[in-house]
């Protein structure tokens, strides 16, 4: 599994792609050839806290030798992507106008109400992340979700109606960059 460097940040679902694009551009800079002078050097998998691996490789004069570290998933790494994906959930579970995009929330409203005005989110069980074993995915599943959707009723009335997901999951992908890690759901 070869891993490239950049830099992760989180916040906003809405801001997770530009960011993604951005951490896969600097990945591809990171991955040009280095200049080394003769000797012995050790090359680990990166960023460390999350990726475990190691090899040595010599460096002899007029060499041109590629380097590849058979990395695996340390033991931090899912409870890393837990806090993270816990953190986008939440942001996906603030009280919005509409369903949120990229938040695997899903409302029938439309079955009950003629118009949404507000919907409103609590979060009984966060989904558990399960990383794939060549950490290029994930699978966040087991979530709970209650949404009370507020707004007109089809008789014209006020109307507020309350649904719940005992299947609330979000997937997507994994990048490491600098010295973290950037779940891309979608």
């Amino acid at each position: 599994m070869a891993r490239r460097a950049g830099r992760a940040r989180h916040g906003h679902p809405r801001d997770h792609d530009r960011r993604l694009r951005r951490d896969r551009r600097r990945a591809r800079a990171a991955d040009a050839a280095a200049a080394l002078l003769p000797g012995a050097y050790s090359a680990s998998a990166s960023p460390t806290g999350l990726l475990s691996g190691a090899t040595t490789v010599v460096v002899l004069p007029g060499g041109d030798d590629d380097v590849a570290v058979e990395a695996s998933l340390s033991a931090d790494a899912t409870a890393k992507a837990q806090a993270q994906l816990d953190a986008y959930a939440r942001a996906c579970a603030q009280p919005a106008d509409a369903v949120p995009a990229n938040c695997g929330i899903r409302v029938p409203w439309a079955a009950d109400l003629a118009g949404l005005d507000r919907i409103a989110f609590r979060i009984e069980q966060l989904p558990a992340v399960v990383l794939s074993p060549d950490a290029r995915s994930f699978a966040a599943t087991g979530g709970i979700l209650v949404a009370t959707a507020s707004g007109t009723a089809r008789d014209g009335t006020a109307g507020s109606f309350t649904y719940r997901a005992d299947d609330w999951a979000l997937r997507g992908t994994v990048a490491f960059a600098g010295d973290g890690m950037v779940l891309g759901v979608g």
